[in-house]
């Protein structure tokens, strides 16, 4: 009896184990698995990206964290992270390319689905940082069209 309570109990830790993403890295986090959706050429620089995030930190009290990918200068993320010691399997990360033209292309990934009303308040906060509500209507029409 002792011996199949405790392998009882070792079943469910284990089944709750496998739940979780143990160790979830950015490199696992940014692939096809994970990728909501992606918008391309938004007529927006990385200076404009970081400008317009500490602008929406100000106006709406929402913050999202700029970083450079390091040793590279056209690739960037925003990352928003619902408390600060949040894994990236509870974080949305917005990869950005800096293309030639000076605009950039966006890639949004998350662990878990149903994050596209995160994904465009955090784009919001990039294109149109004064308004504290997920908008779309900065999005590019462009891509409607097709390239």
């Amino acid at each position: 009896m002792r011996i199949t309570l405790t392998l009882a109990s070792l079943a469910v830790v284990l089944a709750g184990c496998a739940a979780q993403p143990a160790g979830l890295g950015l490199d696992q986090l940014e692939t096809e698995r994970y990728l909501l959706t992606e918008r391309r050429r938004l007529p927006i620089d990385f200076a404009g990206v970081q400008r317009n995030l500490f602008r929406h930190a100000r106006s709406c009290g929402e913050t999202y964290t700029f970083e450079m990918v390091p040793g590279e200068s056209a690739f960037g993320r925003v990352v928003y992270r619902p408390t600060p010691d949040a894994g990236w399997d509870r974080s949305i990360v917005l990869s950005l390319t800096l293309l030639h033209n000076r605009s950039i292309n966006v890639q949004a990934y998350s662990y878990h689905a149903g994050q596209m009303d995160r994904v465009h308040r955090m784009m919001t906060a990039m294109m149109k940082p004064d308004s504290c509500q997920a908008d779309t209507s900065w999005e590019n029409k462009l891509d409607a069209i097709g390239d």
